[in-house]
Protein backbone atom coordinates (compact mmCIF):
# COMPACT_ATOMS: atom_id res chain seq x y z
CA UNK A 1 0.00 0.00 0.00
CA UNK A 2 2.90 2.39 0.72
CA UNK A 3 4.49 2.22 -2.76
CA UNK A 4 0.47 2.55 -4.35
CA UNK A 5 -0.64 5.45 -2.14
CA UNK A 6 1.56 9.25 -2.09
CA UNK A 7 1.85 10.89 0.72
CA UNK A 8 -0.43 13.78 1.04
CA UNK A 9 2.28 16.73 0.29
CA UNK A 10 3.08 14.72 -3.14
CA UNK A 11 -1.13 14.25 -3.86
CA UNK A 12 -2.03 15.62 -7.49
CA UNK A 13 -4.64 18.17 -7.37
CA UNK A 14 -6.77 19.27 -10.50
CA UNK A 15 -5.22 21.73 -12.19
CA UNK A 16 -8.23 24.02 -12.86
CA UNK A 17 -8.97 24.06 -9.37
CA UNK A 18 -5.55 24.63 -7.54
CA UNK A 19 -4.31 27.49 -10.96
CA UNK A 20 -7.27 28.57 -13.22
CA UNK A 21 -10.09 28.84 -10.50
CA UNK A 22 -7.98 31.36 -8.28
CA UNK A 23 -6.76 33.42 -10.79
CA UNK A 24 -10.05 33.63 -12.07
CA UNK A 25 -11.19 34.93 -8.53
CA UNK A 26 -8.33 37.27 -8.53
CA UNK A 27 -8.80 38.82 -11.96
CA UNK A 28 -12.53 39.32 -11.57
CA UNK A 29 -12.92 42.66 -9.37
CA UNK A 30 -11.14 44.21 -12.81
CA UNK A 31 -14.70 43.41 -14.55
CA UNK A 32 -16.67 45.18 -12.04
CA UNK A 33 -14.39 48.31 -13.39
CA UNK A 34 -15.61 48.26 -16.32
CA UNK A 35 -18.98 50.68 -16.92
CA UNK A 36 -22.08 48.69 -17.08
CA UNK A 37 -20.67 45.55 -16.14
CA UNK A 38 -20.79 45.89 -11.94
CA UNK A 39 -23.48 43.82 -11.54
CA UNK A 40 -22.66 44.10 -7.68
CA UNK A 41 -22.85 47.10 -7.49
CA UNK A 42 -26.91 47.15 -5.91
CA UNK A 43 -26.21 43.72 -4.43
CA UNK A 44 -26.08 43.58 -0.71
CA UNK A 45 -22.30 42.83 -0.36
CA UNK A 46 -22.51 39.63 1.97
CA UNK A 47 -24.51 38.11 -1.74
CA UNK A 48 -21.68 39.44 -3.86
CA UNK A 49 -19.89 36.64 -5.87
CA UNK A 50 -16.57 36.57 -3.39
CA UNK A 51 -18.41 36.11 -0.68
CA UNK A 52 -20.86 33.36 -1.34
CA UNK A 53 -17.57 31.66 -3.04
CA UNK A 54 -15.85 31.49 0.45
CA UNK A 55 -19.42 30.15 2.05
CA UNK A 56 -19.41 27.18 -1.26
CA UNK A 57 -15.42 26.86 -0.08
CA UNK A 58 -16.29 25.81 3.90
CA UNK A 59 -19.28 23.93 3.16
CA UNK A 60 -16.98 21.39 0.71
CA UNK A 61 -14.49 21.41 3.35
CA UNK A 62 -16.52 20.60 5.78
CA UNK A 63 -17.80 17.32 4.32
CA UNK A 64 -15.03 16.61 2.58
CA UNK A 65 -12.96 16.11 5.81
CA UNK A 66 -15.65 14.77 7.25
CA UNK A 67 -15.94 12.14 4.87
CA UNK A 68 -11.74 11.62 5.38
CA UNK A 69 -12.48 11.22 9.01
CA UNK A 70 -15.07 8.49 8.90
CA UNK A 71 -12.69 6.39 6.62
CA UNK A 72 -9.63 7.34 8.35
CA UNK A 73 -8.27 4.53 10.15
CA UNK A 74 -5.70 6.10 12.50
CA UNK A 75 -6.59 8.21 16.09
CA UNK A 76 -4.04 10.77 15.40
CA UNK A 77 -5.50 11.87 11.89
CA UNK A 78 -9.04 11.37 13.18
CA UNK A 79 -8.34 13.99 15.86
CA UNK A 80 -6.94 16.56 13.24
CA UNK A 81 -9.25 16.05 10.87
CA UNK A 82 -11.89 16.78 13.08
CA UNK A 83 -10.13 19.45 14.57
CA UNK A 84 -9.96 20.77 10.99
CA UNK A 85 -13.45 20.53 10.12
CA UNK A 86 -14.45 21.59 13.08
CA UNK A 87 -12.45 25.02 12.25
CA UNK A 88 -13.71 25.24 8.70
CA UNK A 89 -17.17 25.32 10.42
CA UNK A 90 -16.27 27.88 12.70
CA UNK A 91 -15.28 29.59 9.91
CA UNK A 92 -18.26 29.11 8.09
CA UNK A 93 -20.46 30.28 10.59
CA UNK A 94 -18.37 33.61 10.83
CA UNK A 95 -18.66 34.26 7.24
CA UNK A 96 -22.56 34.22 7.44
CA UNK A 97 -22.40 35.61 10.72
CA UNK A 98 -24.38 32.33 11.70
CA UNK A 99 -27.05 32.83 9.55
CA UNK A 100 -28.01 36.74 9.79
CA UNK A 101 -27.40 37.44 6.32
CA UNK A 102 -29.47 35.27 5.06
CA UNK A 103 -32.37 35.48 7.81
CA UNK A 104 -31.84 39.38 8.12
CA UNK A 105 -32.42 39.12 11.75
CA UNK A 106 -30.95 42.24 14.08
CA UNK A 107 -28.46 41.13 16.23
CA UNK A 108 -29.05 42.17 20.13
CA UNK A 109 -28.75 45.49 21.57
CA UNK A 110 -26.24 45.00 24.11
CA UNK A 111 -24.16 42.71 21.22
CA UNK A 112 -24.52 45.11 18.43
CA UNK A 113 -22.64 47.50 20.81
CA UNK A 114 -20.10 45.07 21.50
CA UNK A 115 -19.94 44.29 17.84
CA UNK A 116 -17.79 46.23 15.18
CA UNK A 117 -20.44 45.93 12.42
CA UNK A 118 -23.60 45.36 14.09
CA UNK A 119 -23.60 41.54 13.43
CA UNK A 120 -24.22 38.19 14.94
CA UNK A 121 -20.58 37.28 14.87
CA UNK A 122 -17.50 36.83 16.77
CA UNK A 123 -14.30 37.79 14.61
CA UNK A 124 -16.15 41.62 14.52
CA UNK A 125 -16.49 41.82 18.54
CA UNK A 126 -14.10 44.63 19.45
CA UNK A 127 -11.34 43.86 22.17
CA UNK A 128 -8.93 40.30 22.01
CA UNK A 129 -11.84 38.13 20.66
CA UNK A 130 -11.08 40.10 17.48
CA UNK A 131 -7.96 40.20 17.49
CA UNK A 132 -7.92 36.85 17.59
CA UNK A 133 -10.12 35.88 14.71
CA UNK A 134 -8.31 38.80 12.27
CA UNK A 135 -4.92 38.62 12.98
CA UNK A 136 -3.80 36.37 15.25
CA UNK A 137 -5.63 33.17 13.59
CA UNK A 138 -5.21 34.99 10.23
CA UNK A 139 -1.88 35.59 10.13
CA UNK A 140 -1.13 32.36 11.27
CA UNK A 141 -3.20 30.65 8.51
CA UNK A 142 -0.69 32.64 6.10
CA UNK A 143 2.46 31.54 7.78
CA UNK A 144 1.01 27.72 7.83
CA UNK A 145 0.19 28.02 4.28
CA UNK A 146 3.81 28.53 3.43
CA UNK A 147 5.20 25.84 6.04
CA UNK A 148 2.69 23.07 4.74
CA UNK A 149 2.48 23.32 1.27
CA UNK A 150 6.41 24.17 0.21
CA UNK A 151 8.68 24.20 2.83
CA UNK A 152 8.01 21.03 4.63
CA UNK A 153 7.47 18.80 1.15
CA UNK A 154 10.94 20.64 0.22
CA UNK A 155 12.04 19.66 3.44
CA UNK A 156 10.59 15.69 3.15
CA UNK A 157 11.76 14.88 -0.58
CA UNK A 158 15.84 15.72 0.49
CA UNK A 159 14.88 12.74 3.12
CA UNK A 160 13.24 9.02 2.66
CA UNK A 161 9.92 8.60 2.04
CA UNK A 162 7.68 8.37 5.18
CA UNK A 163 5.63 5.73 5.64
CA UNK A 164 1.91 5.11 5.98
CA UNK A 165 2.15 5.11 9.64
CA UNK A 166 4.43 8.47 9.81
CA UNK A 167 2.65 11.80 10.71
CA UNK A 168 4.14 13.30 7.84
CA UNK A 169 2.47 10.82 5.14
CA UNK A 170 -0.91 12.14 5.83
CA UNK A 171 -0.60 15.52 7.59
CA UNK A 172 0.71 17.96 5.17
CA UNK A 173 -1.13 19.75 2.27
CA UNK A 174 -0.09 18.90 -1.34
CA UNK A 175 2.71 20.98 -2.46
CA UNK A 176 0.40 21.63 -5.45
CA UNK A 177 -1.28 24.14 -3.20
CA UNK A 178 1.79 25.88 -3.13
CA UNK A 179 0.26 28.54 -5.29
CA UNK A 180 -2.59 29.20 -3.05
CA UNK A 181 -0.36 29.63 -0.43
CA UNK A 182 1.43 32.46 -2.23
CA UNK A 183 -1.65 34.07 -3.22
CA UNK A 184 -3.20 34.12 -0.02
CA UNK A 185 -0.31 36.01 1.48
CA UNK A 186 0.26 38.35 -1.71
CA UNK A 187 -3.30 39.24 -1.69
CA UNK A 188 -2.97 42.50 0.19
CA UNK A 189 0.41 43.17 -1.06
CA UNK A 190 -1.16 46.09 -3.11
CA UNK A 191 -2.48 48.02 -0.13
CA UNK A 192 0.72 47.75 1.38
CA UNK A 193 2.37 48.67 -1.36
CA UNK A 194 0.38 51.62 -1.50
CA UNK A 195 0.86 52.84 1.91
CA UNK A 196 4.21 53.01 1.71
CA UNK A 197 4.68 55.12 -1.62
CA UNK A 198 1.72 57.19 -1.29
CA UNK A 199 0.57 57.07 2.43
CA UNK A 200 -3.09 55.74 1.94
CA UNK A 201 -4.37 52.29 1.25
CA UNK A 202 -4.81 52.22 -2.48
CA UNK A 203 -8.33 52.86 -4.16
CA UNK A 204 -9.78 49.85 -6.02
CA UNK A 205 -12.91 50.66 -7.71
CA UNK A 206 -14.53 47.74 -6.46
CA UNK A 207 -17.94 47.58 -5.36
CA UNK A 208 -19.07 45.37 -1.99
CA UNK A 209 -15.16 43.86 -1.49
CA UNK A 210 -12.05 44.46 0.06
CA UNK A 211 -8.99 42.97 0.22
CA UNK A 212 -9.83 41.01 3.25
CA UNK A 213 -12.97 39.67 1.20
CA UNK A 214 -9.80 37.98 -1.17
CA UNK A 215 -7.55 36.80 1.52
CA UNK A 216 -10.53 35.23 3.16
CA UNK A 217 -11.44 33.45 -0.69
CA UNK A 218 -8.48 32.35 -0.96
CA UNK A 219 -8.05 30.93 2.10
CA UNK A 220 -11.34 28.98 1.90
CA UNK A 221 -10.03 27.30 -1.39
CA UNK A 222 -6.61 26.42 0.19
CA UNK A 223 -8.72 24.96 2.62
CA UNK A 224 -10.32 23.15 0.21
CA UNK A 225 -7.43 21.95 -1.72
CA UNK A 226 -6.37 20.30 2.11
CA UNK A 227 -9.89 19.10 2.52
CA UNK A 228 -9.90 17.39 -1.20
CA UNK A 229 -6.31 16.11 -0.13
CA UNK A 230 -7.16 14.22 3.12
CA UNK A 231 -10.35 12.55 1.35
CA UNK A 232 -8.21 11.47 -1.41
CA UNK A 233 -5.83 9.91 0.28
CA UNK A 234 -8.79 8.06 2.78
CA UNK A 235 -10.93 6.86 -0.25
CA UNK A 236 -6.95 5.32 -1.64
CA UNK A 237 -6.19 3.68 1.57
CA UNK A 238 -9.99 2.36 1.62
CA UNK A 239 -9.78 1.08 -1.88
CA UNK A 240 -6.63 -0.63 -1.02
CA UNK A 241 -7.91 -2.41 2.23
CA UNK A 242 -10.73 -3.97 -0.32
CA UNK A 243 -8.60 -4.87 -2.59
Amino acid sequence: MSSAIPPTYESPLPKWLRLYLPLAIIIYPLFLTVPGWNWEAKVYREFGLIENLTVLFLGCSVVLSLRALLAANDWKRRVVLALFAFGCFLFLGEEISWGQHFGHWTAPEEWAELNRQHETNLHNLKGWTEFIFTTLARNGICVGAVVGSIIVPWWLRRRPAPGPASLNFWLWPSSQSAFMAILVNLSVLPRKIARKIVGQDLPIPYIGHDDGEMKEVLIALFFLLYALTQWHLSRRQREANEG
